[in-house]
Formats: structure tokens, C-alpha cells, sequence
């Protein structure tokens, strides 16, 4: 989710920016404040939305502005419950609820050699005797890394990465080093792009059809990978996201959304006239973005969130039983034999694509019973995004925030590894479900 790490001297240089931006949402008690058009110190946009067990709304509400382009101008909008943006790594949660789809009707095995089922060999070239599965693909403990030709285009095949002498094989740049060997935990896109097509040789369907017919569809919901079956009624509500710029937001994607039905795609060089037409399902499992490209609003990210609580009239995706497989760890960090990369204590367990909170110093982001929490955060091109849900007593919260700075990727709030202005939104879903919003 941190991909880009900054040094301290650039972290400093950012630090009274988000100290202001943290401090005029606390100050103030209000998420408004943490989102006010009149101060160039604080975020862009925010929204929230957090229920109790029983379902019910206790945190709903929506600040600061968007932007789009549309005709040529650039506009600025109210950001909304309604507001769709690409929503970064939340996206890989949704992703692998519809891998699961294929588990649970017994065509695909998370145990199965990974390679084999995405059409290519998949080896560490340090650790060849080791076999890499879609599990351990899922759980970040795969031994991948992103590669510097990272993200493989539209027209170039996944396992050119992989393979000596591919085109993208980047000199090994796409392996963990040899001290780091799969089952060590570092998160990385790719394992996600590794799956997307591994979904797509069992599904015989192109992955953005896919995750729309088996997770988005079944919730009445209008978001797609990419734009991908996204309705121009949606579109034009969108807002890019956007980091403050020499005093200015400025856009870092989706700046202007096409109409529909075109998916944005990253095309080669040699050929930048590809689209989503061109493309032929099991080659690129990079191309629809499954590791982040999902473009929802908070509403929409609240009805997932519902599913998997379990709540009452919320129908599932998937199982109730595959939600707890998904939750159950599959690495959990060992201070005493560094076995993973925490990030400052921020990922300290991790299940199928479900960050578990253990309650430990640094996640604990989520009160004092926090180990009850699971979900997923999301962060890219200044945006961060949050979806969780408690499996004991079923109360869920989401949120998205839009303006965040370059340099503050990687830093921790007060009181836990979560960004200061996450903690903002904590805190005041926190006093809210204790009946003190």
C-alpha cells in the first residue's frame, strides 16, 4: 500500500502540513474541518460512512471538494457519498472476494502451483524448489516484487516478467532477494496481477467482466475496474484525485473520464492506439488494474462493507465460511525472526487479501478492542481509502480522503501507524459508535 517510501528530509518538509491538517479536524471535532475549502492546509475531500452491529447508521457525512474535468475546463464539485474514485488497494479485498467464487465452486485450488494455473513458470530463481501459490499470492508471501517496468502493458504477456531474457524480466527486478524467500511477507502489486489472470485462464472471462458479474453485480452496485461497465450517469460524478501542488490540487488521475463504454488501459509505447477491445484474457492480468483500479464512491465501498459484516438483509458475495477463510492470518509478523516487512507496525497480520488487526502497538488504530477488526486500506496519487468491519459484533466503517501530500506516504499519526488524518476519521467513528457523535 506504501510502495514509495520517502526519506526523513522530505517527510520534514511536509510535516506542518499535515500537522495542520490533523490538528483542524481534531481541534475543531468535526471531520469538516479536516476537510475546509478555506485552508489550503487540510485535505481536499472526505467522506465517511460507519454503521453499528445492528446495521444502522452512526458516522454519515461528506466534505470539501472534487475535481474534473469536463468540456475542457477543469471543474470543482461538492465530494460526496456518491463521489467515485479510484479507490487503490481496497480494490485487491474486492478482487479476491471474486477469485473466491471460483474456490468455493471447486475450480480453482489456493494450494495449486500458481505458475501452472496463470500459463507460465513461476519460480524464485533463488528458491526454484519452492512452489508459489495462489495463497501465498493472495497474502503477499509469494517472493514478488514490482518489477521497474512495473505495471506490464496491454499487449505484452504477464510472464515476460518472469522469464529470463522476457522483455520485462528487468534482470530479476520482479524477485524478493535471496534473504527473503517466499513466505516472507512483502506487499506487492504484482501478486494481484498474477491472480487477475489466473481468474481469467479458469473463468475463460476477461477479469473486469469477471469481478463485475460475481461480486459488484450480485450488490446492485455501478463500479467497475477501470471505468469498466460504469455508466456515464456515475462517470459524471467522479473526481479525480488530486495532491496539493505548490499551494494548488492537482490532479494525479482520472482528471477527465472518458464516456462510457471506454476502460482506461496503460498501452505500450509502440502501440498507443490499444484498447480494452484489443485485449485477450489470460495474457496481462495487469491490464484492468486489480491491485487498485477500482472506481467506487464511499456508498458503494458502505454496501461492501455490509456484506462482509453479514448484516441482515445484505446479501453475501460469497459464503459466510469463505469470509472467515479470507480472515483467518496466513502470516503474522515475528519481531524475534524478522519474517515480513510491517511497515512500521502498520501490517502486522494478513489473511486472503485481509489486513487482520492484532491490537498490537501500531494497529491498533481502531480502540481498544481493534484485533476484531478486519479490512483493507488503500492508498495512491493522494488518495486513501478504508474499508473495515468487525467480525465480532458486526459494525463496519468506510471512508475515503482526497488531497493527501506525496510526502506524507509512510508517516504515522499520534497514538498508531495509520496516517494522522486516518486517525482523525477513527476517532470520530470511535466516538460515534459510543454514542458520543
Amino acid at each position: 500500500m506504501r510502495p514509495d517510501r520517502r526519506s526523513l528530509i522530505a517527510a520534514a518538509a511536509v510535516l506542518p502540513w499535515i500537522g495542520n491538517a490533523a490538528r483542524a479536524g481534531t481541534e475543531a471535532g468535526t471531520l469538516a474541518a479536516l476537510a475546509d475549502p478555506a485552508r489550503p492546509d487540510t485535505v481536499m475531500g472526505v467522506s465517511v460512512i460507519a454503521r453499528d452491529g445492528a446495521g444502522r447508521v452512526v458516522l454519515e457525512e461528506a466534505h470539501g471538494s472534487g475535481r474534473l474535468t469536463v468540456g475542457g475546463s477543469l471543474r470543482t464539485r461538492p465530494f460526496t457519498l456518491d463521489t467515485p474514485m479510484r479507490i487503490a488497494s481496497v480494490t485487491k479485498l474486492v478482487a479476491m472476494t471474486a477469485l473466491m467464487t471460483l474456490v468455493e465452486a471447486g475450480q480453482l485450488s489456493l494450494d495449486d502451483d500458481a505458475g501452472d494455473l496463470a500459463g507460465f513458470r513461476l519460480r524464485h530463481p533463488d528458491h526454484p524448489d519452492i512452489r508459489i501459490t495462489p495463497a501465498m499470492l493472495a497474502s503477499h508471501t509469494s517472493g514478488l516484487r514490482n518489477g521497474p517496468s512495473y505495471p506490464v502493458p496491454l499487449g505484452h504477456h504477464l510472464g515476460e516478467a518472469f522469464t529470463a531474457g522476457g522483455r520485462h524480466f528487468d534482470d530479476g527486478g520482479w524477485f524478493a532477494p535471496a534473504a527473503e524467500p517466499p513466505g516472507f511477507f512483502a506487499y506487492a502489486d504484482v501478486n494481484f496481477a498474477v491472480l487477475a489472470q489466473i481468474a481469467e485462464r479458469v473463468s475463460g472471462e476477461r477479469f473486469d467482466r469477471f469481478l463485475k458479474r460475481t461480486t459488484l453485480d450480485p450488490l446492485g452496485l455501478d463500479s467497475g475496474l477501470n471505468w469498466s461497465g460504469v455508466p456515464d450517469s456515475v462517470r459524471a460524478r467522479a473526481s479525480a484525485a488530486c495532491r496539493p501542488v505548490d499551494g494548488v490540487w492537482e490532479p494525479q488521475v482520472d482528471g477527465e473520464v472518458a464516456p462510457a463504454p471506454a476502460i482506461r488501459v496503460t498501452t505500450p509505447a509502440e502501440a498507443p492506439g490499444l484498447t480494452a477491445d484489443d485485449y485477450v484474457p489470460g495474457e496481462n492480468g495487469f491490464v484492468f488494474s486489480p491491485q487498485g483500479g477500482l472506481r467506487a464512491s464511499v456508498r458503494d465501498l458502505d454496501r461492501l462493507a455490509r456484506s462482509y459484516a453479514g448484516h441482515d438483509g445484505a446479501p453475501g458475495m460469497v459464503a459466510r465460511e469463505t469470509i472467515e477463510r479470507m480472515s483467518a492470518p496466513l502470516w503474522t509478523w515475528d519481531p524475534a525472526a524478522p519474517n515480513g516487512d510491517p511497515d512500521r507496525g502498520l501490517l502486522q497480520s494478513y489473511g486472503l487479501s485481509v489486513h487482520i488487526l492484532t491490537g498490537r502497538a501500531g494497529d491498533a488504530f481502531l480502540g481498544h478492542d481493534s484485533r476484531d477488526w478486519r479490512g483493507h486500506f488503500g492508498i495512491a496519487y493522494g488518495l486513501q481509502s478504508g474499508l473495515f468491519w468487525n467480525r465480532r459484533d458486526g459494525r463496519t466503517l468506510s471512508y475515503m480522503i482526497s488531497g493527501t501530500p506525496r510526502d506524507g506516504e509512510g508517516l504515522s499519526g499520534a497514538r498508531s501507524a495509520a496516517a494522522p488524518w486516518e486517525e482523525v476519521i477513527f476517532d470520530a467513528a470511535l466516538a460515534a459508535f459510543a454514542g458520543r457523535g
